[in-house]
């Protein structure tokens, strides 16, 4: 039995929280490659922006009419919890704190996101992305568990490299279902045809 399509609705509902992550990596990217006198402070404002950003549209792609009801419980808890250690990283007291922080973050909206690919991809098709950025989110996480002895520049760089993976994929699967928004297109304006004839 082929596996589900994505459907021209469900690309478009998802469409722009996904493009809209993607960008939001792609910015924290380029913070961690271009930054090279970042201390503590800069490393902690912008780890806290992102993570709190990127949870917001995580929120946003779960909520979507078009996604399962049964998938908004698991999915939205990693969003919630990616949000609430961007706050908190705010107020770490050292560069090893932020650094658990975002693992603790990165940790729990990956696990989300397997859990999502694993049991609800044949129904919300959209979430067969996940099984890469769930497996990115665990990976960097399981770095950042051992970045007790970095400075602000290392940790920022590590951070960074893990986001640039996130940036890529995301903005993939962003055109991707671009993609899948236009691909009905053709068949939609052959209709009124098909009903006049």
């Amino acid at each position: 039995m082929p596996a589900p399509k994505t459907t021209p609705t469900q690309a478009q509902d998802v469409f722009r929280p996904v493009f809209l992550r993607g960008l939001t990596a792609v910015a924290y990217a380029l913070l961690s490659i271009f930054w090279i006198g970042a201390d503590q402070k800069a490393l902690a404002y912008s780890t806290a922006g992102f993570l709190v950003v990127t949870g917001v549209f995580m929120w946003q792609y779960v909520v979507v009419g078009s996604a399962p009801e049964k998938s908004r419980g698991a999915y939205a808890a990693g969003a919630g919890l990616m949000l609430l250690a961007g706050i908190a990283t705010i107020f770490a007291t050292s560069v090893a704190w932020i650094g658990y922080i975002a693992a603790f973050a990165f940790l729990a909206s990956g696990i989300a996101e397997l859990y999502v690919f694993a049991k609800l991809r044949h129904a919300f098709p959209p979430f067969r992305n996940q099984l890469v950025t769930g497996a990115v989110g665990v990976i960097l996480a399981m770095a950042l568990c051992f970045s007790g002895g970095m400075d602000a520049h290392a940790l920022f760089g590590l951070i960074g490299g893990g986001t640039i993976v996130l940036a890529v994929f995301e903005l993939i699967a962003g055109f991707g279902h671009r993609h899948e928004m236009k691909a009905e297109a053709p068949h939609a304006a052959d209709i009124p045809e098909q009903e006049n004839n």
